[in-house]
């Protein structure tokens, strides 16, 4: 069967389909081949009409799956008509050629018309002719631009257009036109997460449940969004259950303003001010809209478990991100936070209950805009908190940064409350080999929970460089200085002037309140003094390369401050990697400091293990040593791998050691599927067992039915090859075609040209794709469909005869949809043929030139690669 699918294609060529059709063939062929029917055959009629072909090169009128090029950038790829170019005529001002239009020899010109060249970046309003075409008619760009001319290559179907540059509109490097930005279809959507855990302990039973729900609805270029969570949690101690919501609103795109509005619950953003949550309205530059090369951080949090462990992390309040680890160094490089600035605080729950809280600062680098550029952003609505501590003032907001000639960027901003209004003004400059520099000064006025009336200034200076040379990378390092008067906007929503920010009522194993993280905890009396942040990376060469992070915050009316302190070492070995931390952080409130030191290992076993089957599967060894601030040491050894054909099951096995808890394991598996994923685990210590399981997916409901896949991004593409069952999706773990054809690519990159394609390795015998690759734009939020022809049905070499004498060569053969060119002896190749039905041939004009047959084929054909079948004709 591979043989027949390295020959065999629906849109052969003549040649192609004639080689495919010669059994004894058995070296590679290629479309563009000359052959002369006079020596085809002596007898004429044995031959159809064949008189295009007797030209070199020369092929089909048709339909064809191209992709464009222009000026030897791709643009697209679509499907294009091709017509015969015999009938064109030359413009009336030349005298040159009408082939000099098309520099190829298959006698085809693409059908562009005004708009297909409008969209393709080219300036039709500076050629009255092009503007003077009908809306449908074909242009060759030759006939009417100056230099200009098409090139089809036949053989890779690849069409180039060349036009001169002062022809172009100038557009910056990865401009897509937003002709092309696909708004998708309507749709439901519902993204879903559940977990949960059923422990036993010294203490008794316990277990806890949560559920996430993501979901949404698009309605042209309109989307609704509803995020909600449930969550339950039962001991002897304790017990309770809860929904929560934690935000819905509306967006679409203005494109006209290469922007987008906000209706409902959403943040601010933090280019100027730092970020707020707010329910309302927003209208503000999108910045995804611009191509990168005009465009002006999440950081990645790091950390240590010494068991399997569940690490939250939360940002002003909000829970954004909840998974479990296994024990070792962990790396959260997927984070998509609730608001674009504000710290985030990480907690690392071990098996046993400890939790350990830090701080990783979390803010944007310099707001540097290109000269001419402009970004705002407009809000006005509630001050909006996940917290009962804070009241929902009404406030209204407006930013805006403006790129300068040389290098410099001036920002400014206000914030307008009953109880605040504040006034802010900066500048941005690229100082070249030195590297970006902001800074900026905010005047505000404010009164607090207390009554009282305060007045104060904060300077802020940020800057951030890689000095490439060196291999030293300033990620983002920063100051800021406050009056003691000043306060922010949400400082004066706070009911109170001290206590804690948010609303906590988890309890730990025995029932007592877990002890919450001290940076929750707030004093109004003492305001923040001054705050000095820095993330360094370093580079070793061969060595290796560490990292640095620091905050120290310090207050006004205290000798207290905020310490945190990530450092690292990491290199390797030949396969062998290994690294080194620290963590520190401490808290004005808290009387001690959380110190952790850890060692840790890998050691891939893959390497030694391949085998000659072909698959690969990952295996990997780890060792793992850490010390906490107690003195406590533990140890974990552990083996983690992947299986099944994709890989798409992962599995993780530990065991553990330490003074204070004796002997510890854990074994988990996470399964990706095509309907969505599938977790597990169990852990124990000398003080509990712990089982653990979770789930979680996606549904769309689309005018074609109700898809189920993985978790849905922000924007996803959706699958359509009905028929085709099965196929795995390229680049893409765990997902292929449903039973009816569809399936669900989760992420796409919005106003990004996305290129989706089917694995044609997957397809079985029984089924063909006229087209694996589909690229796609989509605006954000949107769900794409894309569209794949599939054939479902037997590989067929039939022979027919008319007459009691073979059909001509060259002649068309039609099945339905399916079609071929009938080669030597009157055998044509055809694909997608089911149980039976007729076949129309065409080797000339008028009726006595074509006839119909009937086939059946047999009743085990599924079982065969290809099956031949030899019919008359009548």
């Amino acid at each position: 069967m591979k043989i027949i699918k390295q020959y065999f294609s629906r849109r052969s060529s003549l040649s192609v389909c004639i080689a495919l059709a010669m059994a004894g063939i058995t070296s590679p062929v290629y479309a563009e081949l000359y052959f002369a029917p006079e020596l085809i055959s002596s007898d004429i009629r044995s031959v159809a009409d064949l008189s295009r072909f007797q030209r070199e090169g020369a092929q089909l009128p048709g339909v064809y799956q191209t992709d464009i090029y222009v000026n030897g950038k791709q643009a697209l790829n679509r499907q294009l008509r091709f017509i015969d170019t015999s009938g064109l005529q030359a413009s009336s001002n030349e005298k040159k050629d009408v082939h000099s239009y098309f520099h190829d020899n298959t006698g085809l010109m693409p059908c562009l018309t005004r708009h297909d060249l409008e969209s393709l970046g080219i300036k039709t309003r500076a050629f009255p002719d092009i503007m003077a075409a009908g809306d449908e008619q074909c242009l060759a760009p030759g006939k009417y631009i100056p230099e200009a001319y098409t090139a089809f290559n036949f053989q890779t179907m690849r069409l180039d257009i060349s036009v001169p540059q002062a022809a172009m509109q100038s557009s910056a490097h990865g401009y897509i036109p937003p002709e092309r930005w696909d708004e998708g279809i309507n749709a439901a959507l519902l993204n879903y997460s559940f977990s949960g855990n059923q422990s036993h302990g010294r203490y008794g039973d316990s277990g806890s449940h949560y559920l996430n729900l993501n979901a949404g609805l698009n309605l042209g270029a309109w989307r609704l969004r509803d995020y909600r969570t449930w969550s339950e949690y039962d001991s002897h101690y304790y017990k309770y259950r809860r929904w929560q919501r934690i935000k819905t609103y509306i967006e679409r795109d203005i494109i006209a303003l290469n922007s987008e509005v906000i209706l409902g619950d959403s943040t601010t953003g933090s280019d100027v001010f730092d970020s707020l949550g707010v329910r309302g309205i927003q209208l503000q530059t999108d910045d995804s809209m611009f191509p990168d090369s005009v465009r002006g951080f999440a950081p990645v949090i790091r950390g240590t478990a010494t068991s399997n462990a569940k690490v939250t992390i939360r940002q002003n309040g909000y829970t954004v991100y909840q998974t479990f680890v296994s024990p070792g160094e962990f790396a959260i490089d997927d984070l998509y936070p609730v608001y674009s600035s504000g710290d985030l605080e990480v907690s690392v729950t071990e098996a046993d209950g400890h939790t350990r809280v830090f701080s990783v600062p979390y803010s944007s680098v310099p707001v540097l805009q290109r000269e001419g550029r402009f970004k705002y952003a407009l809000a006005a609505g509630r001050y909006q908190s996940f917290s009962s501590r804070y009241d929902s003032p009404e406030f209204v907001q407006g930013t805006l940064i403006w790129g300068l000639p040389h290098n410099v960027t001036a920002y400014g901003g206000i914030q307008y409350a009953e109880k605040y209004q504040s006034v802010l003004a900066g500048a941005g400059l690229n100082l070249g080999m030195i590297g970006a520099f902001s800074a900026d000064i905010t005047q505000a006025d404010s009164t607090l929970a207390d009554g009282s009336h305060h007045q104060g200034q904060s300077v802020r200076f940020l800057y951030a460089r890689t000095l490439n040379s060196l291999g030293t990378t300033f990620q983002l390092t920063g100051y800021r200085y406050s009056t003691q008067g000043f306060h922010s906007l949400d400082e004066t929503a706070l009911k109170g002037m001290e206590g804690w920010r948010y609303d906590t009522d988890t309890v730990d194993a025995e029932g007592n309140p877990v002890k919450r993280p001290w940076t929750d905890y707030y004093n109004l009396y003492n305001t923040r003094r001054a705050k000095t942040q820095a993330s360094i990376s370093q580079r070793l060469g061969q060595l290796g390369s560490v990292y640095l992070t620091g905050v120290r915050q310090t207050y006004w009316n205290t000798t207290g401050r905020d310490d945190s302190l990530q450092a690292g070492f990491s290199s390797t070995a030949g396969n062998i990697s290994y690294s080194l931390s620290y963590g520190y952080s401490k808290s004005s409130s808290q009387s001690g400091a959380d110190k952790t030191f850890s060692l840790s290992v890998s050691v891939p076993l893959d390497t030694f293990m391949a085998g000659d089957s072909g698959v690969h599967h990952s295996l990997r060894a780890t060792y793992m040593a850490a010390r906490d601030s107690e003195g406590r040491v533990s140890h974990q050894a552990g083996l983690s791998g992947t299986a099944l054909q994709q890989d798409n099951l992962s599995w993780n096995v530990t065991q553990g050691y330490s003074h204070s808890e004796g002997e510890s394991g854990n074994l988990s598996a996470d399964y990706q599927g095509g309907y969505g994923n599938v977790n597990a685990g169990y852990s124990y210590s000398r003080a509990y067992r712990q089982t653990s399981y979770g789930v979680n997916g996606s549904a769309v409901a689309h005018s074609e039915g109700v898809t189920l896949g993985q978790p849905l991004g922000e924007t996803s593409v959706l699958i359509a090859a009905p028929g085709v069952s099965g196929v795995s999706v390229e680049n893409e773990t765990g997902i292929y075609t449903d039973w009816r054809g569809y399936a669900v690519k989760p992420y796409a990159s919005v106003y990004r040209e996305n290129r989706i394609a089917l694995d044609a390795s997957t397809l079985d015998d029984q089924t063909d794709v006229e087209n694996t690759v589909v690229k796609v734009v989509p605006t954000r939020g949107a769900v794409v469909r894309v569209r794949f022809k599939g054939h479902t049905g037997s590989r067929v070499l039939l022979t027919l005869t008319h007459n009691g004498t073979p059909l001509p060569f060259g002649t068309v053969v039609t099945a339905g949809e399916q079609s071929g060119i009938v080669g030597d002896e009157g055998m044509v190749y055809l694909s997608g043929i089911n149980g039976e039905g007729t076949v129309k041939a065409v080797w000339g004009d008028g009726k006595i030139s074509q006839c119909t047959g009937h086939y059946r084929l047999p009743s085990d054909a599924e079982k065969h690669p290809y099956i031949r079948i030899k019919n008359d004709c009548f």
